[in-house]
This record gives C-alpha cells, sequence and structure tokens, in this order.
C-alpha cells in the first residue's frame, strides 16, 4: 500500500524506500538472519534491495551480466537458470525485461520477492514484452498465483507470502483494483 510504503520507506542502499520497508517485513516476520538472493545488482551498493541485510550478517548472493566491485559475480539470470540459484527468504529481481518470465519460471518460495516493473504503464493494463518489461497488473496477478500478497508498489513491487497477511493488519483493499491504494503514480508516464 502506498501509505505503507510512506510510514516506513528508507534508503540508506535501496532507490525507493525498499530498505526501510524491507526491514519493517523482516521485523514483523521476526526473521533476523537468512539468505537473500539479488540480481541486477551492479556494484552491489547502489540502489541494492539486499545490501542492507548483507551488512546484517544474512548470507548474500549477489549477480550481474556486467557486475562493477568483487561482491558481485557476474552471471546473466533468466528463465531457463534462475532455479540453479541458491534457495532464500528475500529474493529481488531487476533484469529490465524478463523479470515477470524469470519469477514465472522461479520454483522457489521466498518469504519476500522484491521485483522491478515498467511502472509506465497505467496500473489497469496487462503488459510484458521482453524489451518493455512487466506492467503492475500483470505482475501483481502473477504474485497471487504464486501465493503473494502485494504490500506495496514504490516502482519496484513488493510481496509477501500470503501466510504472513495476519501480521500487516493495515493492508486494505484488492490491489488489483484499487490502484489508488496501491499504484505509486508519481512512476506513471503519460503519453
Amino acid at each position: 500500500m502506498i501509505s505503507f510504503a510512506k510510514k516506513y520507506g528508507e534508503n540508506v542502499y535501496s532507490q525507493n524506500g525498499e530498505d526501510g520497508i524491507l526491514l519493517e517485513i523482516l521485523k514483523r516476520l521476526k526473521m533476523l538472519k537468512g539468505v537473500c538472493v539479488e540480481f541486477g545488482g551492479h556494484d552491489g551498493s547502489y540502489c541494492s534491495n539486499t545490501k542492507i541485510l548483507k551488512e546484517a550478517g544474512w548470507t548474500s548472493y549477489m549477480y550481474d551480466v556486467c557486475p562493477l566491485n568483487k561482491e558481485v559475480e557476474e552471471r546473466k539470470i533468466t528463465p531457463e537458470n534462475v532455479n540453479d540459484l541458491p534457495k532464500c527468504n528475500v529474493l529481488s529481481i531487476d533484469v529490465d525485461g524478463e523479470d515477470f518470465r524469470i519469477w514465472q519460471a522461479y520454483k522457489g518460495k521466498p518469504e519476500i520477492v522484491i521485483i522491478e516493473i515498467n511502472s509506465s504503464f497505467p496500473p489497469d493494463v496487462y503488459h510484458y514484452s521482453k524489451e518493455t518489461g512487466c506492467s503492475y497488473s500483470l505482475m501483481n496477478k502473477l504474485g497471487s498465483d504464486n501465493g503473494y500478497f502485494l504490500l506495496c508498489h514504490v516502482g519496484n513491487m513488493i510481496f509477501v507470502d500470503k501466510k504472513f497477511k495476519e501480521l500487516f493488519p493495515e493492508v486494505k483493499g484488492d490491489s488489483s483494483r484499487d490502484f489508488d491504494l496501491y499504484f505509486n503514480n508519481s512512476w506513471l508516464q503519460i503519453a
């Protein structure tokens, strides 16, 4: 929800408040340690959604096709090899295009998934292409089909396993139609 993101959003390394949101989720899940996997991590710090966890002692795996330092392993993650990754509690997907197909192919069940979408599409549009990425509504449907609820949209969408929904009583409405509660319009590009 937009209100959740506004209340807890904070950047240390992340771009759009994901650090603070993630820490609040983990606090409610009482998850102090775990495994995080992030791909699309470039240098392992700038705009990273999991660096804050690595610093807190989590086991961290970061991948990128063009890594900028040794913290990040050079590897292209695709729908065909995504299931070769380590099992994790937090998964962050940011590959600028195939994010939808990668998550669709993934068989793991982390507690939290942070995934990039193309937020320039209006929230009621169902769209995916390798070149332009995935829209809010289509990714939201995939998240629901995979057993998650949408906690918030901050450019990335942040999903939490449905078994934890009672820990988030402030979550109201239906993310598939109450766009005013969930979709951050500051990303919307109107042609």
